[in-house]
């Protein structure tokens, strides 16, 4: 074999075993940056799947909250009703692009839709179904974890422990509830309900209602809770604020949705 032919078979075996090489490597996605910050990690309700679902080059998580709704006129991103799901909110130091294609390629499916939003992707990670989204003007991401089934005990722990501060009217029903953790003020718990009213209806047919429940519930709840401490109400807005020890007390009642919103706080460190 002469000089010239040997440096081709050379080039001829190399050119080979680049292609087996390139036919082998397998996919990769790029690994998150670890949680090393314990007090970011704090911010995580206990139960969060963070190794199936990672908070992709994280910097700071902003608030970890988990909800169950149960109101029938209510379906979820997935067109689910009765659900119940983790929000994460964090600051991302990937770029909209970087951290969409990130959860993209994590999903073990990806749900398209027909009129998708180019800010969201939403897929399957084992038994979750999860969206993720990024606005691109800032750099917070935002998760959405839904679980399989909304009310069983992993998920009732959460709120055994729901504050009894506040009075329900029987002419009001339950729907959403949630339990967070927010990273402010040095840290918060955070626990919310709504409501919706019972509307009694027209039934001497004077094309009135007999009753206005929202006022009857402004009433009430005036006469209930105007002797707490920092008490206020906005009548505009039907916001109503107070203290009831360590908690810190909003209660909107809302005309235009048709709902009581609930929101207790207090510090962390209380």
């Amino acid at each position: 074999m002469n000089k010239k032919s040997g440096i081709i078979l050379i080039l001829i075996i190399l050119s080979v075993l680049g292609i087996v090489f390139l036919k082998k490597k397998p996919k990769t996605i790029a690994p998150p940056l670890p949680i090393n910050d314990k007090n970011e990690q704090s911010f995580l309700i206990d139960g969060f799947p963070i190794k199936e679902v990672p908070l992709y080059k994280l910097n700071k998580v902003s608030s970890n909250k988990i909800f169950v709704n149960t109101d029938p006129k209510n379906t979820s991103g997935f067109d689910e009703t009765n659900f119940a799901y983790f929000n994460v909110v964090f600051y991302s130091d990937a770029s909209q692009e970087e951290f969409l294609n990130y959860y993209k390629n994590l999903f073990d499916s990806q749900i398209k839709e027909e009129f998708a939003s180019p800010d969201m992707v939403k897929g399957n990670i084992g038994q979750y179904k999860v969206s993720a989204a990024h606005y691109g003007s800032e750099n917070t991401g935002y998760l959405q974890v839904h679980l399989p089934i909304h009310n069983d005990e992993g998920i009732n722990k959460y709120f055994v422990n729901f504050p009894d501060v506040f009075k329900i009217n029987p002419n009001t029903i339950e729907h959403e509830k949630s339990y967070g953790l927010l990273n402010q003020k040095g840290g918060e718990i955070e626990y919310t309900k709504y409501f919706t009213v019972t509307n009694s209806g027209d039934k001497d047919n004077d094309g009135k209602d007999d009753v206005d429940e929202f006022l009857l519930l402004e009433t009430e709840y005036q006469e209930l809770y105007k002797q707490q401490p920092e008490y206020s109400y906005d009548e505009k807005t039907g916001t109503m604020k107070w203290r009831n020890g360590e908690y810190e007390i909003t209660l909107a009642i809302t005309r235009d949705h048709g709902r009581i919103y609930l929101m207790l706080r207090k510090k962390i460190n209380q």
